[in-house]
């Protein structure tokens, strides 16, 4: 997850991240840039680009124009899911009570989105994916390299990092870094799926 779209390297480290095997990048939409840094993104085809932190109709229509694969949304947005079904583009619908996670997938969602985690730990996690089993959640917010694996074993569909993913590679770091540490971490989720 890359929360500094205004960062010229976002592209770059988009890059690392595909060719270290990472699939998905999420852009958050928190600057008057992050569209562009969509675009940019978009076009290394390295990964698929999601926009995230969309909340209306208008920014889900120019983030598929900016060329995004997919949508997330920090919550239940019934309008972004229709927006986005209109589009053609799956959504990542926010959710963190049980309640939203039905609602979200009832409304279409193609993956939930359990934010922000930390509040809840792998335990939570467990706790709603026991309950939801036919339900790919994936959690976000406040997950750390060190209980990444925690997650998986709860049943994680997926997981969203950012900082510790991308480390300051976006402040002028090392973007060989940022290969390493998602090598690094892939291998932990491999790990923690067996």
């Amino acid at each position: 997850m890359l929360t500094e779209p205004d960062s010229p390297a976002v592209p770059a480290v988009t890059d690392e991240l595909g060719k270290a095997g990472v699939r998905a990048v999420e852009i958050t939409l928190t600057s008057p840039d992050a569209l562009d840094a969509v675009r940019r993104s978009v076009a290394t085809g390295a990964a698929l680009v999601g926009a995230g932190t969309v909340r209306d109709r208008e920014t889900a229509r120019r983030a598929v124009g900016a060329g995004a694969h997919y949508l997330l949304t920090p919550g239940v947005l019934p309008e972004v899911l229709d927006e986005a079904r209109g589009l053609g583009v799956p959504v990542v619908c926010g959710a963190f009570t049980t309640t939203e996670v039905m609602e979200a997938w009832r409304l279409g969602a193609a993956l939930v989105k359990l934010f922000p985690a930390r509040l809840g730990g792998p335990a939570y996690l467990a706790s709603l994916t026991m309950a939801f089993g036919d339900i790919p959640i994936v959690p976000t917010g406040g997950i750390t390299a060190d209980d990444l694996g925690d997650y998986f074993a709860a049943g994680a569909h997926a997981a969203a990092l950012g900082r510790p993913l991308v480390g300051d590679a976006l402040h002028g770091g090392n973007l060989a870094d940022v290969r390493h540490r998602a090598t690094d971490l892939l291998d932990r989720v491999r790990a923690a799926r067996r």
